[in-house]
């Protein structure tokens, strides 16, 4: 294995592990957490995420894949220099962009909720707004060290994330109850707290390296700031648009589901929990691992010659679906023990539904993972803006099915599921072929010409 190859298998395993162990946690919490506040506090809890998940992906969480994508990028020798002004940079601008959105969180809170369907999750986004600034704060310094290939910031931060969240979580769950409402909100200002102890961590592994490195002051004029942003605004926009793409189609999932459902099946909210907080929590964490690929894969394939680009883009995707596809067949094969072992907590009729619906999203751990490895090649090999198009038309499709299944009552929530492979299947198959463009044979263009020539001598 060349050195790239040994890159992107050390420092894949590092975040996949990292990523296993955090959705792992994550998924473990839910077990406790659902047991505190039940089925309809889980919806609440779980309600939060996808407008969550969209402001970060627009205000920051785009941050570390454009700052590692530059840093990794720049070949002369004052590298640590430049990177240290691309992060002082994009501290300045993401984390006042970050601070605005959690301000609008806050102020809008209710109203966000009651568009949802259910304005009990109003006090959940208020406890929840802080951490949309810590988020683009921390992305920061972990696009700075992914920059340079260094992994393990991220990794223990993500860990550290989990531990607090599930230490956090269930203490203020269980001091809020009976209290429903207010238990929901409880275990979103976990997260805040989280974020802020994470922050803290990433900080003080910054400020261990500027010893090592002997960093001096750094200063910042108008002009390299405004040249710094605009670099790293070339990449962060359009990954941005990218990551932002899924969490709205869930954004859509929130508003539709509990919606379309309401009227037709008993307890639309709690089918959403099981579907966002049961089913899409187990998924997610095989695709967690396979995380780790994509985010290695920029700052290989940035820092790779010309003519090995494709050789590494086609080693992460082999190594994505080695990694992938076990773990999909596992799923479906292992549903029941898989969600007794986890949400043994649930109701018979719940179980049920939840194992059904493990069952029809488990082709999601490979295509979602797929789908993540293919949009890191391409913004590794300077195309940032071309995962857009295969989301857009996946998520489209997703929408559609959505809107002619949910509302059957004999479909109802499976029809999520369903909508979510075919996602991910289209939106694999346009980015894909981008990846690796089919390329007429150059004997078969000759041999047109020629004959074209001999018509004309004709």
């Amino acid at each position: 294995m060349d050195k790239n190859g040994k890159k992107i298998l050390s420092g894949a395993l590092i975040l996949g592990v990292a990523a296993f162990i955090s959705k792992f946690l994550g998924a473990v919490y839910r077990v406790p957490l659902t047991k505190i506040i039940g089925g309809t506090g889980l919806g609440l809890y779980q309600m939060v995420f996808p407008v969550y998940t969209l402001l970060l992906d627009f205000s920051g969480a785009s941050v570390p894949n454009a700052v590692a994508k530059i840093i990794a990028s720049y070949k002369g020798e004052d590298r640590e220099l430049y990177a240290r002004k691309i992060l002082k940079t994009s501290l300045l601008f993401f984390s006042a962009l970050g601070a605005l959105f959690a301000i609008v969180t806050a102020l809008f809170s209710d109203k966000i909720a009651t568009a949802q369907g259910n304005a009990d999750a109003g006090l959940a986004y208020l406890y929840l707004a802080p951490s949309v600034f810590l988020v683009c704060v921390i992305c920061c310094f972990r696009g700075y060290f992914q920059g340079f290939a260094n992994m393990t910031c991220t990794a223990v931060s993500q860990i550290t994330e989990q531990i607090v969240k599930l230490a956090a979580g269930l203490t203020l769950a269980a001091l809020f109850m009976p209290d429903v409402k207010k238990a929901a909100a409880g275990a979103t200002l976990a997260i805040t707290v989280s974020e802020l102890i994470a922050l803290l961590q990433t900080f003080i592994f910054y400020r261990v390296r500027s010893k090592k490195k002997k960093f001096q002051n750094l200063g910042l004029n108008k002009e390299t700031f405004t040249l710094s942003i605009k670099q790293i605004f070339s990449y962060a926009v359009p990954i941005a648009l990218t990551s932002m793409i899924l969490p709205f189609s869930k954004v859509i999932d929130s508003f539709l589901m509990i919606n379309l459902m309401t009227g037709r099946v008993e307890n639309p909210t709690a089918l959403y929990g099981l579907f966002s907080g049961v089913a899409a929590t187990v998924i997610g964490l095989p695709v967690a691992v396979c995380y780790g690929i994509s985010a290695v894969v920029i700052p290989v394939l940035s820092s790779s010659k010309i003519e090995d680009k494709n050789k590494n883009a086609l080693k992460a995707v082999i190594l994505t679906v080695f990694v992938s596809l076990p773990c999909a067949i596992g799923c479906a094969a292992f549903a029941p023990t898989i969600i007794k072992f986890l949400f043994g907590y649930l109701g018979d009729a719940e179980k049920t539904v939840s194992i059904n619906l493990l069952r029809v999203c488990s082709p999601c751990v490979v295509l979602l993972s797929l789908l993540q490895t293919a949009n890191g090649v391409l913004i590794g090999k300077d195309s940032p803006k071309k995962p857009i198009i295969g989301m857009l038309a996946g998520v489209f499709v997703k929408t559609v099915i959505e809107i002619f299944t949910l509302p059957n009552p004999q479909i109802n929530v499976y029809g999520a599921g369903v909508a979510a492979i075919a996602c991910y299947f289209v939106a694999n198959l346009v980015n894909l072929s981008m990846v690796f463009p089919i390329k007429l044979k150059r004997k078969d263009n000759e041999s047109s010409r020629v004959k074209i020539r001999r018509y004309a001598d004709l």
